[in-house]
């Protein structure tokens, strides 16, 4: 019976060209200054009103079954009062609902409620989010892994399609500099043509 070493492992340096290492800087910084931004929820109309045509329409229906002495609406409010947006339009949304929700959430979890909105900055006086954090340096894996993202994709561009592939893993990689099968690094599966 013969049995097998354990494999080994490889490693990869990969130079950042100087003309995208500034640029991938500037765009990690600005993707992180982007994602403090935090959600901004529709406020605007989801549900449209009913017309004074079709309200009319559903008074008469509920008027003829009373007359027949058939349980009716009479009397009983239609619809609930509408918002008025802009242009006129009438119609109903969800934004209330949207903050009770919230301020629910806030009341029984306050803790996870800040833990979650501190990500954010303030939307009416822009205080916190990334403008009230000390900026990150994007370290030299995010830089790498950008590096080989872009590569990859110049690859695809090129017709020749990603060199790796990884699954459950961080993106693709092409083949190392020196011609050697690609490292994609934990989770991933590099390999060359």
């Amino acid at each position: 019976m013969s049995g097998g070493g354990k494999g080994g492992s490889q490693t990869t340096q990969v130079e950042i060209p100087d003309y995208l290492e500034q640029p991938l800087r500037r765009n990690i910084a600005r993707a992180e200054e982007i994602s403090s931004f935090g959600p901004a929820p529709y406020s605007g109309p989801v549900v449209a009103a009913m017309t004074p045509m079709q309200e009319a329409a559903m008074r008469n229906t509920s008027a003829a079954a009373n007359a027949y002495g058939l349980e009716s609406a009479t009397g009983q409010e239609i619809s609930p009062q509408p918002q008025t947006f802009a242009g006129g339009v009438q119609g109903y949304s969800t934004m209330p609902l949207y903050e009770q929700a919230l301020a629910e959430l806030q009341a029984r979890s306050p803790a996870q409620y800040e833990a979650m909105t501190n990500y954010f900055m303030d939307p009416v006086n822009g205080e916190g989010g990334f403008s009230g954090r000390q900026a990150a340096q994007p370290t030299a894996a995010a830089l790498t892994y950008l590096l080989r993202f872009h590569r990859g994709l110049g690859d695809m561009v090129d017709g020749g399609g990603p060199q790796a592939s990884t699954i459950g893993g961080r993106g693709f990689a092409g083949p190392n500099p020196d011609g050697s099968a690609g490292n994609d690094g934990p989770g991933g599966s590099g390999g060359g043509k």
